[in-house]
């Protein structure tokens, strides 16, 4: 059964609006310097811009939750190539920008490739090395790269007939280009992939539950932003026309990670903001604090680590962080009507929808799990407690592929789980987590969204160009019904991070149904709630189960259990210990020996 599509207008969300209208407030006040402005504030100009540019890219991947030291080298790479094509090689200077962006992005897909597998501290080091390796490369070939000495006489870019000789001219087409890029940025952090990027950061294992391909959209985010750095420095090579290893080394890598700290690294203006408020303040210091005083040039650079450290105490976030006070917060209007959360599909009668047989854990000499054996079959509820250590969270976790047996199997509709954890969804399978997992910096409304991703098809572009809208605009509908549901629709505009602990299990609950599961895990969701919202759950469960749903459930509340639920799997000590109606087992004197402890 298909639920009905919402009947309301797409339309753009306050974010997308604000963020158009800061990329043409950037343009104009860029354009005024440019044209107006004396020459040695148009250098000032190009070359910000030029910094700002390579800094988004490097904002997307802190967003995803990467870090990397080695942004300044895929500058370089398209610089090089870019230069060495157009002098050497007599090649038109536009397709030589275009084919050193592209030479950037292959670079980045193969360090990607194999950088995006470290964890940790490991991949900003490894990055590191890139960068440091890029560098010495540049000096060792000399004859092709000018070494050290330098790369010089690079002909103007061209487009045609028509030579981009004009800096005040270039400047514009600088800062067209960080307008486009900062605008389609800022309304991609509020689309599909928007929120999958953000969800990579909270924790890969949720994003992954949820449909997404976790390592193919770490390697996007990274071609990105390689591309956006490559772009970065084919530009600054057609308009300083030389080029030295110097404004690619280490210490440009670090520049780059700072501007995007010190602007704030949640939003791609946070970039710009960064480049911008940087140079203005080694202006300020070089011009008129170090003349004025007579100090030198290490003392200049003391004063801008301490402005740093202060902007960064009093606005961790960044400088954009305080204007998120101004800026518009998300939201998305509520539909015209409400919207059915049934399964998404319906299996053969009578089929099980999850079968575990047998199953065994052993982690090291440890052995969590023995011999484990339970069905959940079509529009049931099974309740799988336990003492705590008695193994229920690692039999959800082998249950949805996140872990492996050591022994036995388990089958989803029949078949075995896939490979791909991000495929579970698609079997009709959702489920919450033991320890809370939702995006504290995202609104409630956009947690609950994420859970949607698999049914949608939009990509990248689609988000930066708003060619998303009937599509963002049917997720939102179900989005605002799941909250419905849970009765949370009044926090839908809140940041998660405000949320207490009940009602963020109840927001994981809510995430998982708009996914429309035809069998629903979850765990511990009555952690933190109160004996009313203990009683809406139970509702909710039964109100699930005459959908079509059916459910699996963890959970210490032995009231709640044995008040929604068919039947029974007792765990203790890794094994099963009994299997049965509630009544059964409330009154076996084995579960009560385990679990009451008498």
């Amino acid at each position: 059964m298909t639920s009905p599509q919402p009947e309301i207008r797409p339309s753009w969300r306050r974010p997308g609006i604000a963020s158009l209208g800061v990329a043409i407030c950037l343009f104009a006040l860029a354009c005024a310097i440019a044209v107006l402005g004396p020459q040695y504030n148009v250098t000032l100009l190009v070359t910000v811009g030029l910094t700002a540019l390579a800094a988004m890219g490097l904002t997307l991947l802190l967003i995803a939750g990467q870090v990397s030291l080695g942004q300044a080298a895929f500058m370089a790479i398209g610089a090089y190539v870019a230069a060495i094509l157009a002098r050497e090689h007599g090649m038109p200077s536009i397709l030589a920008l275009l084919l050193g962006v592209a030479t950037s992005a292959i670079a980045g897909f193969v360090v990607g490739s194999i950088t995006l597998r470290l964890k940790g501290h490991f991949l900003p080091l490894a990055t590191l090395a890139i960068g440091i390796a890029t560098s010495a490369g540049i000096v060792a070939a000399g004859p092709l790269t000018g070494g050290a000495s330098g790369f010089g006489q690079i002909p103007p870019l061209a487009i045609g007939p028509f030579e981009l000789v004009n800096e005040r001219a270039y400047a514009i087409v600088v800062w067209s280009i960080v307008a486009v890029a900062g605008g389609g940025f800022s309304r991609l952090l509020h689309s599909r992939t928007g929120r999958a990027i953000a969800a990579l950061k909270t924790n890969v294992e949720m994003a992954e539950v949820f449909g997404v391909n976790a390592p193919r959209l770490r390697l996007l985010v990274f071609v990105v932003a390689a591309t956006l750095a490559g772009l970065s420095g084919g530009l600054y090579a057609f308009y300083f026309k030389f080029l030295s290893p110097a404004p690619f080394g280490l210490t440009s890598s670090i520049n780059l990670l700072i501007a995007c700290i010190f602007g704030g690294m949640s939003h791609p203006f946070g970039a710009v903001l960064g480049a911008t408020a940087i140079t203005a303040l080694e202006m300020l210091l070089q011009n008129t604090v170090a003349r004025t005083f007579g100090l030198s040039g290490h003392v200049e650079m003391i004063v801008f680590g301490l402005v740093l450290i202060g902007v960064l105490l009093r606005w961790p976030g960044g400088i954009w962080s305080a204007l998120q006070r101004v800026w518009p917060a998300f939201s998305a209007s509520r539909p015209a009507r409400n919207i059915e959360l049934t399964p998404s599909k319906r299996g053969a009668e009578g089929e099980d929808l999850l079968t575990v047989t047998g199953i065994a854990r052993n982690f090291g000499g440890l052995k969590a799990l023995q011999g484990v054996s339970f069905s959940v079959g079509p529009d049931q509820i099974v309740g799988l407690i336990g003492p705590n250590g008695a193994g229920k969270s690692t039999t959800f976790n082998i249950a949805t592929g996140l872990l492996a047996p050591s022994e036995g199997s388990v089958a989803l509709m029949g078949a075995p789980p896939p490979t791909r954890v991000s495929d579970l969804v698609h079997r009709g399978v959702s489920r919450t987590f033991q320890h809370v997992r939702i995006v504290p910096e995202r609104t409630v409304l956009e947690n609950v969204a994420f859970g949607a991703y698999a049914q949608g098809r939009s990509g990248m572009i689609s988000g930066m160009f708003a060619l998303d809208r009937s599509e963002e605009a049917a997720t939102f509908a179900k989005a605002w019904r799941a909250l419905e549901i849970v009765e949370l629709d009044g926090l839908a505009h809140e940041p998660a991070s405000r949320l207490a602990m009940g009602q963020a299990r109840l927001v994981e609950v809510a995430r998982a149904l708009i996914s429309r599961p035809r069998l629903l895990l979850l765990d511990e969701p009555a952690a933190g709630l109160r004996t009313g919202e203990k009683l809406k759950l139970v509702t909710l469960l039964h109100r699930l189960k005459r959908s079509g749903m059916s459910v699996l459930l963890v959970e210490h509340d032995m009231d709640l259990v044995m008040n929604c639920v068919d039947r029974v799997v007792v765990l203790d000590r890794g094994q099963g210990l009994m299997t049965g109606h509630p009544d059964e087992v409330r009154r076996d004197e084995r579960v009560i020996a385990a679990y009451l402890g008498t």
